[in-house]
């Protein structure tokens, strides 16, 4: 009786290692030797372990594969997120890229919005002019037009290039809303 006694007033060591949840493997093995009570810290994963709920081999292999799911980030290209985010300016979409984690720049991203094709008017009515060649540099080469009173060559600006590769990609009837409603703005700052 004297055995039985001393059993129950001391408690087992799982109930032990259970009581003392909060604290680390080490922590459990000093505070048991402190209370006289020897253990393993294999003991106590063991205990630990098993106080959750057993799981079969083919339910951590699912469970696995949902965590590694979640974690992974969707994997996107760069030119995909630059499409994404059409709407917004160069500037607004290298800081979105940065909070996302990619690095990019203004460059990069007209370069894509550049190669990004835009569908056709034709079926519309609206008549589109050929797009500017380019060149293995990636500059625009305009083709010159012969004038009509003596044949040759005009040279052009830059900026006009760009106007005309802006209408181009625009359509022609939609540059010229734009460019109307560019002038009447600017007719109002002026007061005419």
């Amino acid at each position: 009786m004297a055995a039985e006694k001393t059993s129950k007033s001391t408690p087992s060591k799982s109930d032990f290692i259970r009581k003392h949840a909060n604290l680390s493997a080490a922590d459990v093995i000093a505070a048991g030797k402190a209370a006289g009570i020897k253990f393993s810290s294999q003991l106590v994963y063991n205990v630990r372990g098993g106080s959750k709920t057993k799981k079969t081999a083919s339910t951590r292999k699912t469970a696995a594969k949902k965590a590694a799911r979640s974690t992974k980030p969707a994997t996107t290209s760069k030119a995909d997120f630059v499409r994404a985010r059409s709407h917004l300016s160069a500037k607004e979409v290298v800081a979105d890229a940065k909070a996302a984690g990619l690095k990019l720049d203004a460059n990069y991203i007209y370069k894509v919005r550049g190669r990004t094709t835009v569908p056709s008017k034709k079926a519309s009515g609206s008549t589109k002019s050929p797009a500017p060649k380019k060149t293995a540099t990636s500059k625009l080469v305009t083709t010159s037009k012969p004038s009509a009173a003596n044949g040759s060559h005009r040279s052009t600006s830059s900026v006009e290039d760009l106007l005309r590769a802006a209408a181009a990609e625009l359509g022609l009837g939609r540059g010229i809303e734009i460019l109307q409603g560019e002038r009447a703005r600017v007719r109002a700052v002026i007061g005419r």
